[in-house]
């Protein structure tokens, strides 16, 4: 047989680093850190490893995470091999850009505008009407993401986001303001191929630290996504230029229909990836490799089970001091990982709340496999010193 062609990956990330493991025993993977000054026009100066066996340039790229499509983007035109679309990557990065999109193809968005000052904010609050959503203009996912239900509310809300959006690489310091709709938040992951997308699954969400948006714990299961909402979240794919590679996108199970929040063009981080492949067989890391290499993605479920993560975070700001594990979890045929995330003596905060560790579960159904996670949870325990860094 001969060797899979090798594929670039940019912006590797260690939300996907178990998957990253598994695939490159079958396919040929080099990293770039787009954060490095590298800016190769030309395969010689691509990063050593970077070819594939027989000494042939990559057949294709992809980037694990929002900030560094653009740079995915730009390389893979420059080097004339596949990768993502500039427009799908501007459309990543930028929500004003995904609003516009998903507007102008007739799909269902919150009301909302570009606010980049507290006056701003104020007076687009009173025309969408409360409760509001305020999150950075750049699409960094559920972070510096915060709720507001009334003007008093809107003041704090507006500082957390603010400052959340001045870490974004494109559009520091503008905010988007939505109104907010109730409703259970699932984000449907994609693969498209051959001009078709499938929605592979689909990731139910608890979040904890109100009035943030942060993610407790993720749940995968191996139910068919409605059609309906699966062919939403097609339009949606193709609406912000993604005709090929996988993507995700955000919902909200709202009380007149579902709402689009979110569509991006890579794959979705806290170990969704791993839950999905758990759940259902279906490896999305490994079909963004296939695709990006040219090759058929594999998108037919061998597995029926359910799978969750729990992303365990600080209740203070402080020192880590202590991590102990009940014995017997390790026992449990039913605990796939459990990492830490901060070392001892690593410095954590409280808001927004670090994350101290990750316990990966799997059960036969939806109600077992979240009594696991529950489980695992109440055996992992950390010590935080609170003190000054």
């Amino acid at each position: 047989m001969p060797p899979s062609p090798a594929v670039l990956i940019v912006g590797p990330s260690r939300d996907h680093a178990a998957d990253l493991r598994s695939v490159a025993e079958t396919h040929p993977i080099a990293f770039h850190d787009p954060e490095s000054n590298w800016g190769a026009t030309d395969m010689t100066a691509l990063p050593a490893g970077a070819e594939g066996s027989a000494g042939e340039p990559p057949a294709g790229l992809l980037a694990l995470t929002a900030e560094a499509l653009p740079q995915a983007a730009e390389l893979a035109g420059a080097l004339g091999i596949r990768g993502p679309s500039k427009a799908s990557a501007d459309a990543s990065v930028d929500r004003s850009i995904a609003r516009l999109l998903l507007s102008e193809a007739g799909l269902p968005i919150p009301k909302g505008t570009r606010v980049d000052t507290r006056q701003d904010a104020a007076a687009a609050a009173l025309w969408t009407g409360y409760p509001v959503v305020l999150r950075p203009l750049a699409n960094l996912g559920h972070y510096g993401e915060i709720r507001a239900d009334n003007a008093e509310d809107l003041q704090a809300a507006w500082t957390f986001a603010h400052t959340a959006s001045l870490a974004a690489q494109t559009t520091p310091g503008a905010v988007l303001l939505e109104r907010a709709h109730g409703g259970e938040r699932l984000t449907l992951q994609t693969i498209t191929s051959g001009g078709r997308t499938r929605v592979v699954a689909a990731v139910r969400t608890a979040f904890t630290n109100y009035p943030l948006f942060q993610p407790a714990s993720h749940l995968v299961t191996a139910e068919e996504v409605d059609p309906d909402l699966a062919q939403l979240a097609a339009r949606a794919i193709q609406a912000i230029g993604i005709d090929h590679g996988v993507g995700h996108v955000q919902v909200v199970m709202a009380v007149l229909g579902p709402v689009i929040t979110d569509a991006a063009a890579h794959l979705q981080g806290d170990s969704v990836p791993e839950l999905v492949r758990l759940a259902t067989g279906v490896d999305l890391l490994l079909a963004a490799i296939q695709i990006a290499t040219g090759q058929e993605p594999a998108t037919t479920p061998t597995r029926s089970a359910s799978a969750a993560v729990a992303l365990i975070r600080a209740g203070s700001d402080g020192t880590v001091t202590g991590q102990a594990v009940d014995p017997g979890l390790f026992d449990a045929s039913w605990l796939a990982r459990l990492t830490w995330e901060t070392p001892l003596g690593g410095w954590v905060r409280a808001h927004p709340a670090s994350l101290l560790a990750r316990c990966v579960v799997t059960g036969p159904d939806p109600d077992t496999c979240l009594a696991n996670l529950a489980q695992a949870c109440g055996s992992v325990r950390t010590t935080v010193q609170r003190e000054h860094p």
